[in-house]
């Protein structure tokens, strides 16, 4: 079958090819003065002292929580995510404790993670969920003495009351993958306002050296590049007109889809999104089978789409743990994503809006 508008496309132009050709032609490959103006934009665009460029989203939650020393004990992590934050908790000793989620805003909430709070627990993963900000004052409030690190991975450009997405708690982390809003090909970071957490990110990620040759711990090499660098940079200046479009798209299906009988992920009070995805539940009485035939449906007319997330108490590499998440669990068996990115025309919405409609059309 032929995809005629994606479920996602990286917004990626001349600026960015002679960005990076600027870098070829210079030969300084790996991270550098490109690597350390990238740092100070993000650190200002997200309101923090410092940002810490890494390989990988991924990367950059291991190092936050290594950084904040955490070996141990249990870490709470909303139970609807991508895998990695629930892994990361696991490959640093912890066991991760899921949580499960708002059916709203599709977050995880302070009142389930003080419910699900012990003497064991450790620490927070706070999920910004497809961009949507969770309410990071509330859950840290709620939790007193606990790290809390915000995953802001899909949030850069999202606000709430004002603050942007990557300025709560301890530690942030964002991801520049391809399917996000700004992306450097992959790559990471972890922002704070805290001058020794910082240091120690420095020199987690490279190596354990504090400074050339000094090794102080063991540590992996999760650099950013020069070559990234230089893409970030253009896309951070092109960051406000992308979120716009994609505003855009989001307002247009908004306007629509509800009335089909789809439920829609909600916008928190005072909160602005980036829209990084978008996403939607189909009736609860079609359940994941009435799913899958829209899913199937939308891909046949050319449009893409796919799984909304995962429950990660029903991973492989989770479902060991013996947690059950019912909101997650219902959440991710309804639903679907669909396409948002610069590219898209109005007549590509106005296309998926259509293929949506006969696809609900023919559960009927």
């Amino acid at each position: 079958m032929t995809i005629r508008v994606p479920i996602a496309k990286p917004a990626l132009g001349a600026e960015e090819i002679a960005a990076v050709t600027r870098v070829l032609e210079s030969g300084m490959l790996i991270s550098g003065a490109l690597v350390a103006e990238f740092e100070r934009g993000l650190a200002e665009r997200c309101g923090r002292r410092h940002a810490v460029a890494v390989a990988n989203g991924t990367a950059a939650l291991e190092l936050a929580l290594r950084a904040l020393e955490i070996r141990g004990g249990e870490v709470l992590v909303p139970a609807m995510s991508w895998p990695s934050p629930a892994h990361v908790a696991a490959w640093v000793g912890a066991t991760p404790r899921l949580v499960d989620i708002d059916s709203r805003t599709w977050n995880g909430e302070a009142a389930g993670f003080v419910a699900a709070r012990t003497a064991a627990t450790t620490a927070v993963i706070a999920i910004d969920q497809f961009g949507v900000p969770a309410d990071q004052p509330a859950i840290a409030a709620a939790l007193p003495g606990l790290p809390i690190i915000e995953d802001s991975a899909c949030a850069i450009g999202s606000t709430l009351a004002g603050q942007p997405c990557g300025s709560f708690g301890a530690i942030s982390c964002l991801s520049f993958h391809p399917r996000k809003v700004l992306t450097t090909g992959e790559g990471g970071a972890c922002l704070t306002d805290d001058d020794g957490l910082a240091e120690q990110l420095r020199i987690l990620r490279n190596h354990g050296q504090r400074t050339p040759g000094v090794f102080v711990c063991p540590g992996p090499n999760e650099r950013l590049t020069e070559l990234q660098a230089a893409i970030g940079l253009v896309q951070l200046e092109r960051l406000d007109g992308m979120i716009t479009r994609r505003r855009e798209i989001a307002d247009a299906y908004r306007a629509v889809l509800p009335a089909l009988g789809l439920e829609l992920q909600q916008r928190p009070v005072g909160a602005t999104l980036n829209e990084q995805t978008f996403g939607a539940l189909v009736p609860a009485a079609v359940g994941a089978a009435g799913r899958d035939r829209v899913v199937e449906s939308l891909l046949k007319q050319g449009i893409g789409s796919g799984i909304l997330s995962y429950a990660l108490t029903q991973i492989g590499s989770l479902v060991e743990l013996g947690q059950s998440a019912p909101i997650a669990e219902q959440t991710v068996a309804r639903g679907f994503a669909l396409p948002v990115h610069t590219a898209m025309t109005e007549l590509d919405t106005a296309e998926v809006i259509a293929a949506v409609k006969r696809a609900l059309d023919e559960l009927d």
